[in-house]
């Protein structure tokens, strides 16, 4: 039953964000609800999960931009390494170090995405726009996590009481 309830986190952050949030920008800044969702999927320190979860949104955000495909996986698979790292050093359990995580992983974003498009050539004033809406970028993904955490905990909570329903109706059933 996991796997369905990735897929549609995964989905409905690339949807939700290049349809709603592309609405709410804030000085040209828009959190990052990918990067929030692989935060979320790597602080259990299950790498494969993280990673996984990474690699399929990573495809499915190249897919919706538009731009060079490759550079958001490799920015998402960076993001979780990074939490991977992070999260296997410090006491996650704390809001307070989830906050720093969001930080941080949105920091290592930036950077990536930056020195990718350095990389390929793309065309665009990428030193100015990193430096002019970094800041924007990481109190806006700090500030949307807090609420999307909490989202995330009740649709697998949900997604959980569903599966032991079916559960349930099958095993009356049969």
């Amino acid at each position: 039953m996991k796997l369905p309830i990735w897929l549609f986190l995964g989905l409905f952050s690339i949807i939700f964000q290049t349809s709603v949030f592309d609405k709410l920008e804030i000085l040209g800044a828009k959190p990052d609800l990918l990067l929030i969702l692989v935060v979320y999927a790597n602080l259990d320190k299950k790498m494969y999960k993280g990673l996984a979860v990474a690699l399929i949104g990573g495809i499915f955000a190249d897919g919706f931009s538009g731009a060079i495909f490759g550079i958001q996986l490799i920015c998402k698979q960076v993001d979780a390494l990074v939490t991977q790292f992070l999260s296997r050093r410090l006491f996650v359990n704390k809001k307070f170090v989830k906050i720093l995580i969001i930080a941080i992983v949105s920091l290592a974003d930036r950077v990536v995405l930056y020195s990718t498009s350095v990389l390929l050539n793309q065309n665009m004033n990428t030193l100015s726009y990193l430096v002019r809406n970094t800041v924007i970028i990481i109190l806006y993904n700090v500030i949307v996590s807090l609420i999307l955490f909490k989202v995330f905990d009740y649709v697998f909570v949900l997604g959980d009481k569903i599966q032991k329903t079916c559960y349930m109706i099958k095993k009356k059933l049969f």
